[in-house]
């Protein structure tokens, strides 16, 4: 006699417990979900590369984290939510930076072979580069900036100094043509009035033998420039574009050995152009000066308001990205080294 299994009717009680198990699981994933979407974008698991991720999350991260949200190539210098601007000096060794928190400026120059910071008097300007240490700032008072130690050298104009070479607004040219002709060096600047800084090799010692004077301190200075009167009275000079903030950033630079060229995507072979190693998505600023690696920094932007099919548009929310050094990996050194 064949004996047949009777399927066993599910009970109320049992169908209730599944039931009540099933939403409880839904409630932990979702109770559970927030945290391991915060602490996952946090060290790098995902979401590295999303704009909206970082402006939800990244400020509110450990610290500790940063460094690993980004591969082993990147060397952070400053971290985003400091929201620091920065200006490389030509010779690579150090940055100009403004730190932008809350409502604390601050700046201060960084070494970067040392990561020593030496603060400075935060005043807004415009910088212009007259060598790889010296910047001449304009803006809230002009002054001349000594790369080296972070001390500020006031810089008064011509006619402050002299002004009985002034006759009915105009300077005596005779006498600024002298004045500029003993000066040390003679530097004119990329600027609206075209001004001209003449400074001596002692301008820490001897301020009043460094001056500025500007285009529309010269007689019918609206038909000939600051330039063309330079040419014409043989006044050797150099030029010093705008650099900061305004600057023009450049779309690729060559390493101070011209074996690499550093674009805002990554690093390239100069002999071969092929990309040795990819940047994350930031504006390139320059080469440090032993040619290890590239510096980078950039500001993001979440969301851009505008008219539609209009050309302008603004960006409604700036998403601060880290200050960092994008390194040449060893290998590549090495070959250079050891050719």
């Amino acid at each position: 006699m064949n004996t047949m299994k009777t399927l066993q009717p599910i009970s109320k009680d049992n169908s209730k417990g599944q039931g009540y198990r099933f939403w409880l699981g839904c409630f932990t994933i979702l109770l559970v979900s927030p945290f391991l979407l915060y602490y996952g974008y946090c060290w790098g698991l995902w979401g590295r590369n999303s704009l909206l991720l970082q402006y939800l999350f990244q400020c509110n991260c450990p610290a500790s984290s940063e460094e690993a949200r980004y591969p082993k190539e990147v060397d952070l210098i400053i971290p985003a939510c400091s929201n620091a601007t920065v200006m490389l000096f030509p010779n690579g060794r150090r940055l100009y930076v403004l730190e932008r928190n809350s409502e604390i400026t601050s700046s201060y120059l960084l070494e970067l072979q040392t990561k020593e910071k030496m603060p400075i008097e935060s005043k807004k300007g415009y910088f212009h580069f007259l060598d790889d240490d010296i910047v001449y700032v304009s803006g809230e008072g002009e002054y001349i900036l000594d790369g080296a130690t972070g001390l500020q050298y006031p810089i008064q104009s011509y006619k402050q100094l002299y002004p009985n070479a002034f006759s009915n607004g105009y300077v005596n040219t005779d006498l600024l043509v002298k004045a500029l002709s003993e000066s040390d060096e003679v530097f004119l600047i990329d600027a609206a009035s075209d001004p001209v800084i003449a400074i001596s090799s002692d301008f820490r010692t001897n301020p009043k033998r460094n001056f500025i004077v500007y285009s529309f301190d010269l007689p019918e200075y609206w038909v000939n420039s600051m330039e063309d009167f330079l040419q014409q009275n043989k006044i050797v000079y150099q030029h010093a574009a705008a650099k900061f903030p305004w600057e023009s950033l450049p779309k690729e630079v060559v390493s101070p050995d011209g074996q690499f060229i550093a674009r805002d995507d990554g690093i390239y072979l100069a002999d071969t152009n092929q990309m040795i190693v990819k940047a994350p998505v930031s504006r390139i600023r320059g080469w440090t000066y032993d040619n290890q690696g590239a510096i980078y920094a950039s500001s993001r932007c979440l969301f851009q308001i505008g008219l539609p099919f209009g050309d302008d548009t603004s960006c409604y929310r700036w998403v601060p990205q880290p200050v960092f050094m994008l390194k040449v990996p060893e290998e590549y050194l090495l070959r250079i080294k050891t050719p």
